[in-house]
């Protein structure tokens, strides 16, 4: 006999824990969707030994068709996204160079003695 579970203030959705289920992939009786491949790929042969016509299934590719023209639509867009990012890298580079340009005329320019000084008596 099982002790009774007492309520707690956490709330446990599970009652019982967690277990493992192991499924081979190597054992093709576990494996239904390799029969049903299987199954459909002999039927394919089959009917082409036989001459007849195979019915297939209906297939939507991405490079054909009317979807041709928005793949690229959407790779042209990729592409001028991938053009801003890069401007937009070189100008903060340049705007840093610049600011690190200007940091250095002003460390040669002003007298360090005093910010020496004021950073020794504070």
């Amino acid at each position: 006999m099982q002790a009774p579970r007492l309520r707690s203030m956490f709330r446990n959705v599970r009652t019982e824990p967690r277990r493992f289920e192991f499924k081979s992939r190597h054992l093709p009786e576990l494996d239904e969707k390799w029969q049903e491949r299987k199954a459909r790929v002999e039927q394919h042969i089959s009917a082409e030994e036989e001459g007849g016509s195979v019915p297939r299934t209906i297939r939507f590719r991405s490079n054909g068709g009317t979807n041709g023209n928005k793949s690229s639509e959407q790779r042209l867009q990729q592409i001028a996204g991938a053009r801003w990012s890069m401007l937009r890298a070189a100008f903060i580079a340049a705007v840093l160079i610049w600011l690190a340009w200007k940091g250095i005329q002003w460390v040669e320019r002003s007298d360090f003695s005093r910010v020496l000084k004021w950073m020794e008596n504070a």
